[in-house]
């Protein structure tokens, strides 16, 4: 490992220890290693204060600014991030504010450019402000619809289902996702358990929408969003024992509802990825060993959606996807957290699922999950925060034939 090759000058402005023990605690975003328009990579992070940062002085450089911080007032600690089309990177968050219904709520801002301040944190309400469980025609309508996602979940739901009418505390919100559609459109989707999954959307001219209910009512953890190059968004609402897919027939119209899936899933594993024109295939992790799983809800003509296994037995978190050529041929990379601790990477080629995967180990132990992403070459770069905060960084040799990476190299 080369230490310290890259470092910057600057004083950190806020300790590596918060920054690896928000890490460790969940607080990074999933995909949190992003390619800017300009070339330059990014990497984000959290800590107790707000949203950490740091940024490529140049394409492919090995000198990075940061980390820098952006303090939030009352931030809750979890936010989750998207790129659109022009680059623009949408964030959103919770922070804790007096007067806001049940004391919080939902926080966006937006970074423009690579390296440049973020815009305001603006605040988009609450789609759950009552804490008690709803009643009435809202859950009778959330029934109505998710008795087709109900169907086959059995006792562990009913139990759910009694717990939830006992007058229970519900769990918190699921973390507020951010979904940017090809129209400049931007989505804020939400879930709470008991109540189900809610959106609001921002059109092209800056005008808000009121919350839309995408049901769901026994939903757990956030939502799993994917766009197309094209423009199309769409998510899961995942539920114990499958989940509800929802989709845009085309970029900028309304969500509804596509179908449903029955499998088995370790809750908060989910991630996603355009694996072909249009295609999403989705990702999750087994509860019988952590492997990972693949699923297409939009199979080829005269085939039928099935659930693909990866390996990765052991692993911890969603996987984080990207694509690369490979000895010539387009392949899928996926990164993960092993059972260990370690980073762990496998490819195959793209929607060779049959192929199978082959993982292995390509660096010290990282605090969090660890990120991928092609950089302005083309190469793949891998990050980690290590358990110091540092980031850490290795790119793909690309005079190899396989896939290959170069040293470590600390960055910030």
């Amino acid at each position: 490992m080369e230490a310290d090759r890259g470092v910057t000058s600057s004083a950190p402005a806020v300790p590596g220890s918060e920054i690896a023990a928000a890490a460790d605690g969940g607080s990074a975003a999933r995909s949190w290693l992003r390619l800017g328009r300009d070339g330059r990579l990014t990497a984000y992070a959290s800590c107790a204060d707000g949203l950490v940062r740091w940024t490529e002085s140049a394409p492919g450089s090995d000198i990075w600014q940061g980390p820098e911080l952006f303090p939030v007032e009352g931030w809750a600690g979890r936010f989750t991030l998207a790129q659109d089309s022009n680059g623009f990177v949408w964030f959103a968050g919770t922070r804790h504010r007096e007067g806001a219904p049940g004391g919080r709520e939902l926080i966006v801002a937006t970074q423009y450019q690579t390296g440049r301040p973020l815009g305001d944190w603006r605040a988009v309400g609450n789609p759950f402000p009552e804490r008690k469980r709803e009643q009435g025609h809202a859950a009778a309508q959330g029934q109505a619809q998710g008795q087709g996602q109900a169907q086959g979940q059995g006792q562990a739901q009913g139990q759910e289902q009694a717990a939830a009418e006992s007058g229970a505390p519900l769990p918190p919100p699921g973390d507020p996702i951010v979904l940017p559609d090809g129209t400049g459109a931007l989505h804020i989707l939400s879930t709470r358990f008991g109540v189900g999954a809610r959106g609001r959307t921002r059109r092209a001219d800056g005008a808000w929408a009121n919350w839309a209910d995408y049901q769901g009512k026994w939903v757990r953890g956030a939502v799993v969003p994917l766009v197309t190059a094209q423009g199309r968004a769409e998510f899961l609402v995942t539920f114990r024992g499958g989940a509800s897919y929802w989709g845009q027939d085309m970029p900028g119209s309304d969500f509804r509802w596509l179908g449903r899936m029955k499998a088995d899933a370790v809750e908060g594993t989910y991630s996603a990825y355009e694996t072909g024109p249009g295609t999403g295939t989705y990702f999750w992790r087994h509860p019988a060993d952590g492997g990972v799983i693949a699923y297409r809800p939009q199979a080829p003509a005269g085939a039928s959606p099935a659930l693909m296994p990866l390996g990765g037995a052991g692993g911890v978190g969603p996987v984080d996807v990207a694509r690369t050529r490979i000895g010539g041929y387009d392949c899928t990379v996926l990164l993960q957290r092993g059972a260990e601790g370690y980073p762990e990477i496998a490819a195959y080629p793209t929607e060779g699922e049959q192929y199978g995967t082959w993982w292995a180990p390509v660096g010290g132990r990282c605090a969090g999950l660890p990120a991928i992403s092609p950089d302005a070459r083309g190469a793949v770069t891998i990050a980690m925060i290590d358990m110091d905060g540092g980031l850490l960084i290795a790119r793909q040799d690309q005079t190899d034939p396989g896939l290959a990476f170069g040293p470590w190299c600390r960055v910030g």
